[in-house]
C-alpha cells in the first residue's frame, strides 16, 4: 500500500507563499492588472451587447450578437490564463526565480485546456448537487413541508465537501500535467484523509480574497497572486519534490 500523504501545514504554506510573492511581487500584480483588466473590459462588453441584443425597440443586431459570444470567450479565456499564469509563476518563485512578465502572458494550449476542463468537472459536479437538492427539497415539502430545508442543508454540506476536498485539484491539473479526472482522484485521495486542514486552507484562500475585494477591488491585485502562491505552497508540501519535506516537518513540530 503507498504511504499516505501528510497533513498540510496552513501556517508554514502562508508563510511560504508570502516570500514566493515577495520574489515577484510587481510581475505577479502587474500580471493580475493586465488579465484581470481584460477579464473586466470583456464583462463590460457582456453587458453592453447585451443591452443591445434587449432592446424591445430595434431588431436583432448580428453584429452584437457575435460581439455577445466573442466578450463570453474572452471572459472565459481570460478567467482561464489568469490562473494558469499565476500558478506557473508562483511555482517559479517558490522555487527561488523571478519569472518574467512576457513568459506568464505567454499563451500555453495545453495547461488552459487542464484548467479548463478541471474547472468545467467541478462546476459540473456543484450544479448535479445543487439541482438533486433542490429537487429534493421540492419532494420533501410535499411529503413533509417542515422538512423541506434538511435537503439544501444537505446540500450545502455537500458544496462545502467538494470545494475543500478539491482545494488542490488545479494545481495538480496545471503544474501536476494531468488530465481533470486524474487531478479530482488524486486530490481527492492526498485530501480526504486530513480533510479538516484542507477546510482551514481553503478558508483562508477566501480570507485572502474576500480583503482584496473589500479593498475597492484593487486589492486583488496583490491578494490574488498572494492566495495562489498560498495554495501552490501546499500543493508542494504533498506533490512537490522531497527537498521541501524536511521544512514542512519542522514547521509541524514547532506548531
Amino acid at each position: 500500500m503507498p504511504a499516505a500523504r501528510p497533513a498540510i501545514a496552513i501556517r508554514h504554506a502562508l508563510e511560504e507563499g508570502w516570500r514566493g510573492f515577495r520574489r515577484a511581487p510587481l510581475v505577479l500584480m502587474l500580471f493580475s492588472l493586465l488579465v484581470g483588466g481584460l477579464n473586466l473590459l470583456c464583462q463590460v462588453l457582456i453587458r453592453w451587447s447585451g443591452e443591445l441584443l434587449l432592446d424591445p425597440f430595434g431588431e436583432p443586431d448580428p453584429l452584437a450578437l457575435l460581439l455577445l459570444v466573442l466578450a463570453w470567450l474572452g471572459y472565459g479565456l481570460s478567467n482561464l490564463w489568469l490562473i494558469v499564469g499565476l500558478l506557473q509563476g508562483a511555482e517559479r518563485c517558490l522555487e527561488g526565480q523571478r519569472p518574467a512578465l512576457a513568459l506568464l502572458l505567454r499563451p500555453r494550449p495545453m495547461p488552459l485546456l487542464r484548467a479548463g476542463g478541471t474547472v468545467a468537472l467541478l462546476l459540473l459536479l456543484l450544479a448535479l448537487i445543487s439541482r438533486l437538492a433542490l429537487a429534493s427539497a421540492w419532494l420533501m415539502a410535499l411529503i413533509q413541508p417542515l422538512l423541506a430545508w434538511l435537503p439544501l442543508l444537505a446540500g450545502l454540506v455537500a458544496v462545502i465537501y467538494l470545494l475543500a476536498d478539491q482545494v488542490l485539484c488545479l494545481p495538480i491539473s496545471v503544474l501536476g500535467q494531468v488530465n481533470p479526472l486524474a487531478a479530482f482522484r488524486r486530490g481527492r485521495s492526498a485530501i480526504d484523509p486530513h480533510w479538516m486542514q484542507a477546510l482551514g486552507l481553503s478558508l483562508l484562500l477566501g480570507l485572502l480574497v474576500l480583503a482584496g475585494l473589500l479593498l475597492l477591488v484593487v486589492g486583488l491585485i496583490a491578494t490574488l497572486p498572494l492566495a495562489i502562491c498560498t495554495l501552490v505552497a501546499a500543493y508542494r508540501q504533498l506533490f512537490a519534490p522531497a527537498a521541501t519535506a524536511p521544512l514542512v516537518q519542522a514547521e509541524r513540530k514547532r506548531g
